[in-house]
């Protein structure tokens, strides 16, 4: 395991200790629940950097292919939020 996901892990206990927005559920309940919605948070993060860092390499010589790739990577990272039910 990386450092990366220690944090999260520790990040998810803090909010379980506090219940932060799961009202009403066991303690391995919300810590699950807050642990995943974090990993997506922090994945769709590394999408949107991914984008951003394309952006700045190119500097307005976009092509058909990058912009339908971002396009892609926006409709992607949406869906993931989607699906998740995780909010930015």
């Amino acid at each position: 395991m990386n450092e990366r996901i220690r944090q999260l892990v520790r990040q998810a206990e803090s909010a379980a200790n506090e219940g932060i927005g799961f009202d009403g559920q066991e303690y391995t309940d919300i810590l699950m629940a807050k642990f995943a919605q974090l990993i997506v948070r922090e994945c769709l993060e590394e999408m949107r950097f991914t984008v951003l860092d394309t952006q700045e390499l190119r500097r307005d010589r976009s092509t058909d292919y990058q912009v339908g790739w971002e396009d892609g990577m926006f409709d992607a990272g949406e869906m993931i939020k989607e699906h998740f039910g995780v909010e930015p």
